[in-house]
This record gives structure tokens, C-alpha cells and sequence, in this order.
């Protein structure tokens, strides 16, 4: 079998080999991490103490006995964060991605790219062209391209890809738009490769992202899903690109890398993912048929074939040295419509994630999943509930909105210091205003999202 073809493989930045199947290991760079994750928290404990945030928090929620009821559930809230924060932390320093020695000597499986396309046909030939240009045996490399009802030139850019990879590549073309879900999954039952890699056509793959995202699959047998590394493409267009380059980053080198420790990362996102073909061979039917409050669901399908591939005990993990390109929304409506969708599939499957991650006893590495799935989940009540009261305290003293804004901007810089410390660019400074416009512009994205749930359209494409 080719998962016995490699015997060899070491971390990433280090000179040696380990003969180990879990991407943990500890260098000075984690050291440098405590050091900046301790200051920028005593930063804000200074700032707390200095605007004197506490006291003035407890003045406000005493001017009524409702406010005052919420003083402690607040005070529990904020201890909870912190707590969560550290959880995490400690297993993001544990991360490092997988890569190879001696990759000449490698029988590299076939892998299958289903590339759902739908009106892109300013970009998705640069697409296909950057799969077949990154550094993978052609032999063992098949793309299936899906027009997805497109009513511009989408077809005739694939038509000339056709013409320049020949054999290598398939097309199929639906006569009409039957969502981005049904598209993969006709593109998955016409391949042939061991591996299914699935990228959008909007994006463009690093050089070695197709080998970097196989090699989980290749030396774990109990890995079923890999989510690669996505990054902005456009990312110096305008302030709001680069701010959501910080914000993308952050949420694949923190958020799936600390997930990928403990092999449950919750989306492998339509970007770059890879799946090993038994995995979710036996799921692809239930997947593509999801019904969810009574109605179909066309949407969300990345996290819900990673639900499906968590619940059947096969682990996900993360790939940071496998890194695709994609356009990030340039305007705050594009934006307005991610946030209402992302929000929308995360509520949806977070439901259905929790029916098994907590009662299923098959999975074996459920419980830090379940920890860290219940300190995420418990937290967005007190989010909301904090976010209106800021708005409130503006009424009560206009000039102590102004000291929140403050702690709040150094928050953000918390969460910035783990993209300063895996990017070491100065850009890590967009996060600050990231999260200042997320808590007061985007805190009705949640309640929206939870209300229209069934809403057929997912404001996509």
C-alpha cells in the first residue's frame, strides 16, 4: 500500500529526522512566543489597571439591578477566555507541519483535483494552470474541472485547458447551476485517484502544496482529512484585503494549527483539502443529499464532509506548508455576505457536530475536541451580550466607551501576536482594526445568521 511507501519524514526548519507520526516539537522560536503572548498580556492587564476598566465596569452594571445581575456571569466569561486562551496556546506551540527527505524515492499516490467552477472565467484557467505547475508526478495527477452552469466563458477557458493538458484533464459541464455541493460531489464519483484534493477556481496552489497537503494521509492511516494553508491573493488591494490577510492567517496558523494537535480540525476548507478516498467514500452519499430543518443544504459542504469524516473517527489535520491563493472579499458587502455564510454553515454543523463529538463513544480523540468545542461555543452569549452593552455604556458615560475601544484594540493585539510570530511581518498590525470593526460592526452577523438559518440562499457566488 502507498501508505507504507514513506519511511522517512522530519519538521519543518529542523536539520533532522524523526521517526514519529505526531507534528510535536518545541524550538527557540516557542520561547520567543511566551515571551511576546506574556508581555502583550501584561499590557493589558496594565491598561485595565491604568483606565481603571474594572471598577468602572462595576459602577456601570450596579446603576440597575438587571446590569447587576450580569456582573458575575461576565467576570466567569472573561476567566473562561483566558483560560481557553491559554488551552490553546499551549497546543499551537505544539504544532509543526510535516515534510519530507529524500522525496525522489517516494511512490506518490494518485490523486484526484475536483476543481468546482461557476462564472470564473477571469480566473479559472490561472487556476488549472498552477495545479498542473506545481511540483507533483504528472503520472499520478488528474484534474476534473466542473462548469457549474456558468453563463459566461467559464466553459471555453476549460475547453482550453483541455487543449493544453490533454489526458490529464476532464471536464464536465452542467447544463445548469446546481450548486458548488453537487458539483464536487459529480466530480468526486468520475475520479479515480486515491486521494481527492478539492480547490476552488478562484485560487492559485503553491509549488508544493499538493505533496505537502498529501503527506498526513501518506503517513498516518488514522488520517481521513487535511486542510491546507489558505492566504489573501489580493491581499495589498486595499486596507479592508489587508486586514482580512491577518484575519485568514490567524485563523489557519492558530485556529486549525492548535486544532491539528489533537487531529480534529473542524473545516477543511473548498480551497485545498484533501481526503483519503475511503474516508469518505462511504459518506458522499449522505453528504450530497444533507437535509437539515426539513430543506436540502447546498451550501457549508466543506465543514460538512469534515463533520462527516470527524464522526466516522478519522482525524483532521492541518497543513501550514501547503498554501493556496484565493481572493478575499475587497468591500464591506462581499464581506457582509462571508460573514452571514461562514456563520450560518458554522451554527448548522456545530449542532450536528455536537451530537457526536459529545455522546459518541467510538472516537477516541474526542475529548479535547469537545473541550475546546464547548469553550468556544459557551463564550458567544457573553460576546454579544458584552458587545451591547459597550453601545449601552455610551448613554451612561460617552467617554468610557472610548477606554473600551482602547482595551478592545489591545485584545486584538493578543490575537495579532500569533500572526507576528508565524508571519514576522509588521502587517500583523491590520489585526488591531480587524477586531475593533468585528465587535461593532459585524456583532448582528450571529443573531442574523441564527434567525435565517433556513434561508435557501447562502448570499454565494
Amino acid at each position: 500500500m502507498w501508505e507504507k511507501a514513506v519511511v522517512e519524514f522530519k519538521y519543518e526548519n529542523e536539520s533532522s529526522a524523526y521517526f514519529v507520526a505526531a507534528p510535536f516539537s518545541k524550538d527557540k522560536k516557542d520561547i520567543v512566543a511566551i515571551i511576546i503572548v506574556a508581555v502583550s498580556t501584561s499590557l493589558v492587564i496594565v491598561l485595565t489597571i491604568e483606565l481603571k476598566i474594572i471598577p468602572q465596569w462595576v459602577s456601570f452594571l450596579g446603576s440597575s439591578p438587571l446590569l447587576k445581575a450580569a456582573l458575575y456571569p461576565l467576570a466567569i466569561s472573561w476567566v473562561i477566555f483566558i483560560l481557553g486562551l491559554f488551552f490553546r496556546t499551549i497546543l499551537w506551540l505544539r504544532y509543526k507541519p510535516l515534510t519530507l527527505e529524500e522525496t525522489d524515492e517516494i511512490d506518490w499516490p494518485s490523486i484526484s483535483v475536483i476543481m468546482p467552477a461557476f462564472n470564473e472565467e477571469n480566473l479559472v484557467l490561472q487556476a488549472i494552470d498552477s495545479v498542473f505547475g506545481a511540483d507533483y508526478p504528472r503520472h499520478r495527477l488528474e484534474v476534473i474541472a466542473i462548469d457549474d452552469g456558468s453563463n459566461d466563458n467559464t466553459y471555453g477557458k476549460l475547453r482550453l485547458a483541455k487543449k493544453r493538458y490533454g489526458e490529464y484533464i476532464r471536464i464536465i459541464r452542467f447544463k445548469k447551476n446546481l450548486g458548488k455541493r453537487l458539483a464536487l460531489y459529480s466530480g468526486i464519483k468520475a475520479s479515480s485517484g486515491e486521494i481527492i484534493v478539492t480547490i476552488d477556481t478562484d485560487s492559485r496552489v503553491g509549488q508544493n502544496a499538493l505533496k505537502n497537503i498529501v503527506l498526513p494521509l501518506l503517513l498516518e492511516p488514522r488520517t481521513g482529512a487535511v486542510a491546507g494553508r489558505v492566504a489573501a491573493l489580493n491581499e495589498k488591494e486595499n486596507l479592508l484585503t489587508r486586514m482580512l490577510a491577518v484575519r485568514y492567517s490567524i485563523a489557519f496558523d492558530f485556529g486549525r494549527a492548535y486544532q491539528s494537535v489533537y487531529g480534529g480540525v473542524l473545516v477543511c476548507p473548498g480551497a485545498l483539502s484533501a481526503f483519503r478516498r475511503e474516508a469518505i467514500g462511504p459518506i458522499l452519499k449522505e453528504w450530497s443529499n444533507q437535509v437539515f430543518m426539513g430543506k436540502s443544504c447546498t451550501h457549508g459542504e466543506d465543514r460538512a464532509l469534515t463533520n462527516l469524516v470527524l464522526r466516522n473517527g478519522y482525524l483532521s489535520k492541518y497543513q501550514s506548508n501547503a498554501v493556496v491563493y484565493t481572493q478575499v472579499p475587497n468591500n464591506f458587502r462581499q464581506m457582509n455576505r462571508m460573514h452571514i455564510r461562514w456563520t450560518r454553515s458554522y451554527i448548522r454543523e456545530s449542532i450536528i457536530f455536537a451530537k457526536f463529538i459529545i455522546s459518541s463513544c467510538q472516537l477516541k480523540n474526542r475529548y479535547l475536541p469537545a473541550l475546546d468545542f464547548l469553550f468556544l461555543n459557551f463564550l458567544y452569549p457573553f460576546h454579544l451580550f458584552m458587545t451591547a452593552l459597550i453601545f449601552c455604556s455610551f448613554f451612561y458615560d460617552p467617554l468610557f466607551i472610548l477606554q473600551q475601544l482602547a482595551f478592545l484594540a489591545s485584545i486584538s493585539l493578543i490575537i495579532s501576536m500569533y500572526y507576528l510570530r508565524t508571519q514576522k511581518t509588521l502587517t500583523f498590525i491590520y489585526g488591531i482594526p480587524y477586531g475593533i470593526l468585528t465587535t461593532l460592526c459585524f456583532w448582528w452577523v450571529f443573531p442574523y445568521s441564527l434567525l435565517t438559518l433556513n434561508e435557501p440562499s447562502w448570499l454565494t457566488r
